[in-house]
């Protein structure tokens, strides 16, 4: 439902959870503008791997065969230990991408503007206020039936919200992430559009391997904060051809190939807030729910969430308990994702043998593999199982 006349919500945020509420509420009737700090549209990294929550949420939207347009689907998830031996391997249920993360920031604002969504890029957000007011930073106060905070884990509209915030460091540290050409025999040994995406361990370092494209690998490099060579940018190739000694040659390319000036060692870790709103104000996205990225989730779920937002404000006439129903309705599979992702993280601290071990009961338990795999075959609230995405124009969408 949607009342009359027709409301405006202010956006914090061009990320993936501001754009995908942008979408959503424009599909629903709302008229949108979203406010993004920097000169121009970009995304933090260079790839993310969008698994099948994500991937309902792309099809909910119509924009799925863009967003994924030039990707590389995930046949399997297999880890190895600093043996090169394989301790589990996973077939999702449903196939996920790896995406670019600025392709698929550009599909999401071209098919908001499509929808009469405004983008202001170069306008930063500094605060919003419970009765539904956008503070920038250059003096503008605009109001707003919803002000909607989507602006990282750093949000300043969270931090004056007047919400508790609880902010956890993990222990198993933080990462870098590059992108360097695949290399022919990698092209040669998987040639089509499906790849896997490997899991190396040695010690407290983990190294993350999964193609974006036909001509580019993705790799994420985790190490603990005390880890100095760990963290050393560019990568110290001594180093980690030491603890990853069938690595060596890949040590080599990355040092060789990747764009340093692009890339930051970040650390991982774990927001709650005690409440996702406050008034006419909601906090969506790592500014809200940011989590480990053991599970690949943090996109997904931001996405999940935002898109719930808008079902949640099309159930409900009024805003206020809308946005207190989108709490109630996906903060417990927020919270499971979290915790998983969090044990998932811990693992980098236990003995090897340990850790082999927990593989390999979560590759022959089915309970295991379920709670793990519970964030990725949840569907999201507004997909529709037949059609979805299909059609000119915004699909009615379910609740």
């Amino acid at each position: 439902m949607t009342d009359s006349p027709r409301r405006h919500a202010e956006i914090a945020g061009a990320g993936f959870a501001g754009l995908v509420a942008a979408v959503a509420l424009a599909d629903r009737g709302w008229s949108v503008r979203v406010h993004e700090r920097t000169p121009f549209l970009r995304a933090e990294g260079f790839a993310l791997t969008m698994h099948g929550n994500g991937v309902k949420v792309l099809q909910a939207l119509g924009v799925f065969e863009e967003a994924v347009a030039g990707s590389m689907r995930v046949s399997r998830l297999v880890t190895r230990n600093v043996r090169n031996e394989t301790t589990l391997t996973l077939t999702p249920p449903t196939p996920p991408y790896r995406v670019s993360r600025e392709h698929l920031i550009q599909t999401l604002a071209d098919a908001a503007k499509t929808r009469g969504v405004e983008i202001e890029v170069g306008s930063a957000a500094v605060g919003g206020t419970p009765d539904g007011v956008l503070e920038l930073d250059d003096g503008r106060r605009l109001r707003a039936d919803l002000v909607v905070g989507a602006d990282g884990v750093n949000s300043p509209l969270r931090e004056r919200s007047g919400l508790r915030v609880r902010r956890t460091p993990l222990p198993a540290g933080g990462a870098f992430r590059v992108m360097i050409p695949r290399s022919a025999a990698e092209r040669a040994e998987e040639p089509g559009d499906a790849a896997v995406n490997y899991e190396y361990w040695s010690g407290r370092r983990r190294i993350i391997a999964n193609p974006s494209s036909r001509d580019e690998l993705y790799l994420a490099l985790s190490c603990q904060a005390h880890d100095t060579t760990g963290k050393t940018l560019p990568l110290d190739v001594a180093s980690w051809q030491r603890a990853y000694p069938h690595l060596e040659d890949l040590m080599v390319r990355i040092h060789r190939d990747a764009d340093w000036s692009r890339v930051m060692w970040s650390r991982f870790e774990v927001m709650k807030l005690s409440a996702w709103s406050r008034g006419r104000l909601a906090i969506v996205g790592d500014a809200a729910h940011a989590m480990a990225p053991d599970l690949g989730q943090g996109g997904g779920t931001a996405m999940v969430n935002a898109l719930a937002l808008a079902v949640a404000l099309d159930d409900h006439p009024r805003v206020e308990p809308a946005l207190r129903l989108w709490e109630r309705r996906e903060r417990p599979l927020t919270e499971h994702t979290q915790r998983w992702a969090r044990i998932y993280n811990h693992s980098t601290l236990w003995p090897e043998s340990l850790r082999t071990w927990v593989f390999e009961q979560v590759g022959a338990w089915s309970i295991l593999r379920r709670q793990v795999q519970r964030p990725s075959a949840h569907v999201p609230r507004g997909y529709l199982a037949k059609g979805a995405g299909h059609g000119p124009g915004p699909p009615r969408v379910a609740s």
